[in-house]
């Protein structure tokens, strides 16, 4: 289902923002915002609205980038879209933030650099889970189609994030937010760009995306708890 109107809301990193497709216009608000989000994520919903001169009763559906990411960051986004779901009676849609770090590199302008002649694009994202991890996702783009192929998000060691990487095309481009954490990670890849995600590119992905559901908008933690470690996981 292709929706009309659908808001977008993406705070799973330091970076807060609001975007509402409405009558094949965009309106976006994007602020790196560490920490932050909370005091200023419903000001950026009213202002999208107000700029596009509608309100809640015109939204079709939400989308939300439900992480993995900043546990606190994704809480929000959550708790933000369930109210507004609520309040408003309109289904969500909960899309991977890493997913959402591939589709701002793949169609934005400013990453247009990254574009090969080829008619497949692999891509590789991997965010910063901080305790020493990463959250992992790939995928593959095919351009004539415009069909995505993507994989399970996993939370993993480095060292095992350069194990899957090393399995990859050697085409495929890398992408995220760990260039300064583990640059022997982006060190794999021919291209990589430093992303973080979009609420832009969570409503491109639910503009594709069938899946949207009157169930409560839920958080991917990919942790049991905040304070698990690798070995603690083990031991459990």
């Amino acid at each position: 289902m292709r929706f009309n109107t659908l808001l977008a809301i993406e705070t799973s990193t330091s970076a807060c923002s609001v975007a509402l497709l409405y009558q094949q216009q965009v309106y976006q608000r994007y602020e790196l915002l560490p920490q932050k989000h909370a005091h200023r994520l419903l000001e950026m919903v009213d202002e999208v609205l107000g700029e596009a001169g509608i309100d809640g009763s015109a939204i079709e559906c939400i989308a939300y980038g439900e992480g993995p990411g900043a546990f606190t960051g994704v809480r929000i986004t959550a708790g933000v879209v369930q109210g507004l779901a609520l309040g408003w009676e309109v289904p969500v849609m909960g899309i991977s933030s890493l997913e959402a770090m591939a589709v701002r590199v793949l169609s934005e302008p400013e990453f247009s650099l990254v574009h090969s002649g080829q008619c497949e694009q692999v891509w590789c994202a991997l965010m910063d889970a901080r305790m020493k991890e990463v959250y992992f996702q790939s995928g593959t783009v095919y351009k004539e189609t415009h069909q995505w192929q993507v994989s399970k998000v996993c939370l993993v060691s480095p060292e095992k994030a350069e194990e899957m990487i090393k399995k990859l095309p050697i085409q495929c481009i890398g992408l995220g937010d760990i260039a300064q954490v583990y640059p022997q990670l982006t060190a794999h890849f021919k291209q990589w760009c430093d992303v973080l995600p979009s609420a832009l590119a969570v409503a491109r992905i639910a503009q594709r995306s069938s899946e949207a559901s009157t169930d409560i908008a839920l958080p991917v933690y990919l942790r049991n708890h905040v304070a698990d470690t690798i070995e603690e996981r083990k031991q459990k």
